[in-house]
């Protein structure tokens, strides 16, 4: 029996920015309060999250536009 959760099962998670263990509703929350207040808290323009976040890539592949790829899961 695997103790890996499903993605939308709830359970104990580690928080993508601190590396702490929190309780989360889904795999779908990677952010622990805290860190989620601490975000809120920032004054970043979407221009400046979009340069650090850099070019979007889905499985490896540069995505030009939102909604130009297909996803086959057949």
């Amino acid at each position: 029996m695997s103790s890996r959760l499903l993605p939308n099962e709830p359970g104990d998670r580690k928080c993508l920015k601190c590396n702490e263990m929190f309780r989360s509703k889904s795999a779908a929350n990677r952010i622990c309060k805290k860190c989620s207040q601490i975000n809120a808290s920032l004054k970043v323009s979407e221009a400046q999250l979009a340069r650090e976040r850099g070019a979007k890539r889905l499985n490896g592949n540069l995505i030009e536009e939102q909604d130009t790829y297909e996803m086959n899961f057949s």
